[in-house]
């Protein structure tokens, strides 16, 4: 059932972005646009996820340092980001982030 509302919630916002015309990349755009939502919305969690498999899939590891810091509580409290941002720190070996 997550996958389903995983990919509806990122093909919503993929809409989203495409009808805001914005010249910047999606994932520039989506962090501004999941920074605003609250703190339990399913919108902000599945974008929080999409940014951190994304930034560790280009191994940029200053979009990732800030990715934690911005959405530290929301990772710790959803226990799937947890998992993932655990699985990030560990694969990027670094002891920089919080």
């Amino acid at each position: 059932m997550f996958i389903f509302k995983y990919v509806l919630v990122i093909l919503y916002c993929t809409l989203i972005y495409k009808l805001s015309r914005s010249e910047r990349s999606f994932n520039n755009w989506l962090f501004d646009y999941i920074s605003q939502k609250g703190k339990y919305s399913a919108i902000k969690n599945c974008g929080i996820q999409w940014l951190l498999l994304s930034f560790e899939d280009d191994q940029d590891k200053e979009s990732l340092e800030t990715c934690f810091d911005v959405f530290h509580d929301e990772i710790h409290i959803n226990p799937r980001l947890s998992k993932i941002g655990a699985r990030v720190k560990k694969v990027n070996n670094s002891h920089h982030f919080s």
